[in-house]
């Protein structure tokens, strides 16, 4: 067949809007993040995988650290607006527990605590205790919570590599020196 008869005939044209068709599905299809995943929460050094496995598509990431009281310490991470995920480092008076904790989480609703007991963990939440003694904070233990508010995320493998992580780095930081 020569090209003359294709630009002629409908099968060309058919062949085109084949083709426009194929490339307006794959570029609406998943917008992707169109950001750069931070690489620490609020200076909390993490490997930017653990945090990008809990974060939605979006194209602006924007990373805020709030201090409610002297004894929280909060981070945020919001796409595109909207929180995503919440990281925070919580002094609570000792002999309370991560059950005791979790009730002020309410994305570990569900959770189960592990065998170990300091550990309780959701797909979209999770609360650890760190293990660190401070002089600047006697009679109380440190907590990491974790959660992920951006829909569509659920993840308890992600979550978990992240809670564990998130309270490794907070026990060698200063905060337990």
């Amino acid at each position: 067949m020569r090209p003359e008869t294709l630009l002629t005939s409908g099968s060309f044209a058919a062949l085109v809007l084949m083709a426009v068709g194929v490339l307006a599905g794959c570029l609406g299809s998943d917008e992707g993040k169109n950001y750069a995943v931070p690489k620490s929460l609020c200076g909390v050094s993490l490997e930017s995988a653990l945090i990008d496995e809990l974060l939605p598509s979006g194209n602006k990431v924007d990373v805020q650290e709030k201090n409610p009281g002297p004894s929280r310490k909060r981070c945020q991470v919001i796409v595109d607006g909207k929180a995503a995920l919440e990281v925070s480092q919580e002094w609570w008076p000792e002999g309370d527990t991560v059950v005791d904790v979790a009730q002020g989480v309410p994305q570990v609703k569900s959770a189960v605590l592990t065998d170990d007991s300091d550990f309780l963990l959701t797909g979209t939440g999770a609360v650890q205790q760190a293990r660190c003694p401070s002089s600047e904070r006697p009679d109380h233990v440190l907590f990491t919570t974790a959660q992920v508010y951006a829909d569509g995320v659920d993840d308890s493998e992600a979550m978990q590599k992240l809670i564990t992580a998130y309270t490794r780095a907070v026990e060698g930081s200063a905060v337990c020196r």
